[in-house]
């Protein structure tokens, strides 16, 4: 039985996906198991399993792996996801051209400091691409990004979003399973 999927993603993103050679796009058809067609002309992509499909959660973990580099991940983040406890969520950004600007200049910071601060407090990869925010990571650690973003959005200071990232990080060292117990602080 075969299985397929099909997706789309930005035209400029082909090149990435495909790779110096086709080296990404021969990568990832090698790790899953999978063949790849890419439409550069419409940035559509079918992706199917072959005799090689080790598992058929592969063909998705394959289209996850190309979400990701849709999303402005480079193909490096992007391969985290063939782990089976790695996952790829999607944040839209709402609003009006001048609101989304100002929620993504929030999301990275000075000099990218905010974004940074994210990642490394929850140990995640984050990607801010056109009105989209993407996490790649485990799931409590997505969660725990996620939660720094929207406090982020919603008008947070950055020092206060930075705390609850320190003190989470603190309280997992201590105890894997508190971190999502306590409520986050408030802002002052």
């Amino acid at each position: 039985m075969s299985i397929s999927c099909r997706i789309r993603i930005p035209r400029s993103r082909i090149g990435v996906l495909i790779g110096k050679q086709g080296e990404t796009k021969t990568e990832i058809e090698s790790l899953a198991g999978v063949d790849i067609q890419v439409d550069s002309d419409d940035g559509s992509i079918v992706i199917l399993s072959t005799e090689n499909t080790i598992d058929p959660t592969y063909v998705w973990k394959a289209r996850d792996i190309i979400k990701a580099i849709g999303k402005g991940f480079n193909a490096d983040k992007a391969f985290y996801l063939i782990e089976d406890s790695t996952f790829l969520e999607t944040i839209q950004l709402e609003g009006s051209k001048n609101n989304i600007q100002r929620l993504k200049s929030r999301l990275i910071g000075e000099k990218g400091k905010a974004r940074s601060m994210i990642e490394t407090g929850t140990d995640t990869y984050i990607s801010i691409f056109g009105s989209h925010i993407s996490i790649i990571g485990e799931i409590a650690e997505i969660r725990s990004a996620r939660e720094a973003i929207d406090m982020l959005i919603r008008g947070s200071k950055h020092g206060t979003v930075y705390r609850l990232l320190e003190q989470k990080r603190f309280k997992l060292k201590q105890d894997p399973m508190r971190i999502w117990k306590d409520p986050p602080p408030k802002d002052n």
